[in-house]
């Protein structure tokens, strides 16, 4: 059993976890840049689980455009209303959201702490129907600093108000994994898909599933 009884909440990430956004990004990313003239190489596995307000912050400085606050708003604003279209058009729930989100608070309290804004967050749980499973949400306009850095995941554990170690974090990026060991979490439970198993074990992960259902039960 993944979450044993030492577990008292679970917190996971929302995109690549709960919902195959991946693919909605990427393109969303690659329409944004195109737009604005950014020839600089994406690699969409460089940018997972981090805000997007720190990812185009990052692009804009390798290709060597300048960097300023306004830029970086308008080219975030672009991309999150991009993929937000697309991901209204497909709702990619991942397999088995709400029963193992369901099964999981019958005995464990959980969090949702994404690097996404708040209106994406709002559109998940919407079409979910999972907001009264969560006794905790954070999005990414919450937090000052996104993954890798802990910030969002110590927000989290202040909110739930219990130790570190007897919480758990569902990832599927190494900057997530990154953001939950840095916050001392004593369980990190990657998720293969958005990158390898290896580089989930890399940055930290204590364990890593296939899918959503690993987490209790066998795909």
């Amino acid at each position: 059993m993944i979450f044993g009884p030492d577990v008292q909440a679970v917190i996971f990430d929302m995109d690549g976890v709960l919902w195959h956004s991946n693919r909605a990004h990427e393109e969303a990313y690659k329409l944004v840049f195109a737009e604005a003239g950014i020839e600089t190489a994406f690699d969409y596995e460089c940018a997972a689980g981090r805000r997007t307000a720190d990812v185009m912050h990052d692009i804009l400085d390798q290709d060597q455009q300048p960097v300023d606050s306004d830029t970086v708003k308008a080219l975030a604003a672009a991309k999150q209303s991009a993929a937000r279209a697309i991901l209204q058009s497909e709702l990619p729930l991942a397999d088995g959201c709400q029963e193992t989100l369901a099964r999981l608070a019958q005995t464990k309290t959980l969090a949702l702490a994404s690097s996404a804004s708040a209106a994406s967050v709002a559109l998940f749980l919407s079409h979910s129907r999972t907001a009264p499973l969560f006794k905790v949400v954070i999005d990414g306009d919450t937090v000052s600093a996104g993954k890798p850095l802990p910030m969002i995941y110590d927000l989290a554990l202040q909110r739930l108000d219990i130790r570190a170690e007897a919480a758990a974090v569902v990832e599927d990026a190494p900057s997530g994994v990154r953001a939950a060991r840095g916050a001392g979490i004593g369980l990190v439970v990657g998720i293969e898909g958005t990158v390898k198993a290896t580089e989930l074990e890399a940055a930290g992960a204590n364990t890593v599933v296939g899918c959503l259902r690993d987490l209790t039960t066998t795909c």
